[in-house]
């Protein structure tokens, strides 16, 4: 099927007329109960921001014995809370089955989960079951740093006639330790709003942190970073729930999280030591990414020597090492960093390359 350009999304402003602020979906990560719903929609319902009450119905757990979600059922809770309250609902559909689903109830949005972004043959069956479909669509990000796999799913919406496309950032799968459950990587939503200025990006601080206390954090940042609005986990008790416990917020806790995100561009509050020990966690996931490349780089350096030494040729390739500097260095470059920096930091790899290479060699 041709892709065609995203030329004409509608930004929320035009879903939601009176938009003078961050588009906030909130609710719990499960529905549970008609009660839990009514409770935490009341609540949220007082705030006179929250557009759009959350609540997932199926949940894609990893482990089969583990909460599934409640299913169909939940939907008519929620189309119940609707009723009582005025909050128009939203909820993750994983199939074309899910969607078919949701819209019998009325659901007002719904939004595509990672590991189903991560499954082009699901999306595109999605995608279907949504063609001529009126509601707005978001997109999470995969599980994996692939903005590639991102937009393709975003496309296959649009190429259905979806036009109120918007997309989630909640953080990607990473190996190593950090704070964040998921890590941010914040230039991949950044260069994607950077080609589609008009698609909305919603930043989810819940899945990002993974702990409710640094959702303010993250969520002030995406705001101040321009993030079009915020999906947070709210659930009336928190430690009782029966997904994803540890990051969804109180009521209370919600409200404080508005007030702290109002702050933004107000030079007398500064950002706390939380936000400073985030940024700092960020540095360290940078710099774990660095070490493995070392790591793997310098493996292939063994790997050359051997061949060198089979081959009789010299360790010192000087034409191959003019090509590579000058290589990185326009890469470097184009990615804002300076020659000199770059020149500085290859010649010392290159010289720890050869150090180990003629280490092998006369060794063999």
């Amino acid at each position: 099927m041709e892709t065609k350009p995203l030329t004409d999304l509608v930004p929320p402003r035009l879903w939601l007329p009176e938009l003078n602020s961050p588009l906030l979906i909130a609710g719990p990560c499960s529905a549970e109960s008609p009660e839990q719903l009514f409770k935490v929609a009341n609540e949220l319902k007082q705030s006179g921001r929250v557009h759009y009450l959350r609540a997932g119905i199926w949940k894609p757990r990893t482990t089969p014995g583990s909460f599934q979600g409640v299913g169909l059922e939940g939907l008519g809770w929620l189309r119940d809370v609707k009723k009582g309250t005025g909050l128009p609902f939203s909820t993750e559909v994983g199939s074309e089955k899910h969607v078919y689903e949701a819209l019998k109830f009325g659901v007002d949005m719904v939004w595509i989960g990672a590991r189903t972004v991560s499954n082009p043959f699901v999306m595109q069956e999605i995608a279907e079951a949504l063609r001529g479909v009126n509601i707005p669509v978001l997109v999470k990000n995969p599980l994996s740093p692939d903005m590639d796999l991102w937009e393709g799913a975003i496309k296959r919406l649009y190429n259905v006639g979806i036009r109120k496309i918007g997309a989630i950032h909640r953080g990607f799968s990473w190996w190593g330790k950090s704070i964040f459950r998921n890590q941010p990587f914040w230039k991949i939503p950044l260069d994607l709003k950077a080609k589609y200025p008009d698609l909305p990006i919603i930043c989810d601080p819940s899945h990002i942190s993974g702990n409710r206390n640094l959702v303010p954090f993250v969520a002030k940042r995406g705001v101040d970073m321009g993030f079009d609005g915020l999906i947070i986990e709210v659930h009336p008790e928190p430690t009782k729930a029966l997904s994803d416990a540890a990051q969804q917020l109180t009521p209370s806790e919600f409200y404080e999280l508005l007030n702290f995100i109002d702050s933004i561009g107000n030079p007398e509050l500064s950002y706390p030591d939380d936000l400073l020990n985030e940024l700092r966690a960020e540095v360290d996931i940078m710099d774990d990414l660095l070490l493995w490349a070392l790591s793997n780089r310098m493996e292939l350096s063994e790997r050359i020597a051997s061949v060198k030494t089979n081959r009789k040729m010299s360790v010192l390739q000087s034409k191959r090492w003019g090509q590579v500097l000058e290589r990185v260095t326009n890469t470097g470059e184009k990615s804002g960093l300076r020659a000199g920096f770059i020149k500085k930091l290859y010649n010392t790899i290159h010289k720890e390359s050869i150090s180990v290479q003629n280490e092998l060699i006369e060794k063999s």
